[in-house]
C-alpha cells in the first residue's frame, strides 16, 4: 500500500493476497486500505473544494455559463448517483469527488453517498484477492480487462452525448 500513492483495484486485491498468505488479521488490513481510500478520495473532494473555484469558473466561462447559485445546486441533483458509480470506473473515481468539491457538492451528503459505495467498492476487491489469492495473476488480467472495457464505454457514452446535444441544437434552429 505505502509504494502507491493512489490505491486502485489492484492494490487492494494485493492487500487482500498478502493477509491470506500471511499472519496479518485480516480485519485489521480491511479496515487499513478503506481507510487509505477514503483518505484519497476525501482529499480529492476537499481539493476540488480548495483549489477547484477558479478551476469551476473557468470552465464555466469558458462553456458560456453565467453563474448563477441556485443553478448550480440544482445541476447536483444527480450527483449522488454518479459518485457511486464512478467508484467503479478507473480514473473517474478520482475526478469525480474534485468535480464534487469544485461545483460545491455538501460534504455531509457528500460523505453519506462516499462511505457505503466506497465500503461497497473496497471489499469487493479485498474479497476477490483474499479469497483468489492463488489467481492473482487472472484477477489482475481481468481488471486491466474491464478497466480499458469502462474507459472505452465512457468515451463512447460522452461522444454520443454530444452528438446528440449537438444534433438537437440544430433541430432547434431551423424551426
Amino acid at each position: 500500500m505505502t509504494s502507491k500513492l493512489i490505491p486502485d483495484e489492484i492494490v487492494v486485491m494485493t492487500a487482500g493476497t498478502q493477509a491470506a498468505h500471511s499472519d496479518l488479521y485480516i480485519g485489521k488490513t480491511f479496515i487499513a486500505v478503506y481507510l487509505a481510500i477514503l483518505l484519497v478520495l476525501t482529499s480529492c473532494y476537499f481539493l476540488g473544494a480548495i483549489m477547484g473555484a477558479r478551476f469551476g469558473t473557468w470552465i464555466n466561462q469558458r462553456r458560456g455559463i453565467r453563474i448563477d447559485k441556485g443553478k448550480s445546486k440544482e445541476g447536483l441533483k444527480h450527483g449522488g448517483w454518479m459518485l457511486c458509480l464512478s467508484l467503479f470506473i478507473p480514473g473517474a473515481r478520482y475526478l469525480v469527488p474534485f468535480l464534487a468539491g469544485v461545483y460545491r457538492f455538501r460534504l455531509p451528503h457528500y460523505l453519506l453517498v462516499l462511505l457505503p459505495s466506497s465500503l461497497i467498492w473496497t471489499l469487493h476487491y479485498f474479497l476477490a484477492g483474499y479469497w483468489f489469492s492463488d489467481k492473482m495473476e487472472w484477477l489482475e488480467a481481468g481488471v486491466y480487462s474491464y478497466s480499458k472495457i469502462a474507459v472505452k464505454g465512457m468515451i463512447i457514452i460522452g461522444v454520443a452525448y454530444t452528438v446528440i446535444r449537438q444534433l438537437r441544437r440544430m433541430g432547434n434552429r431551423f424551426h
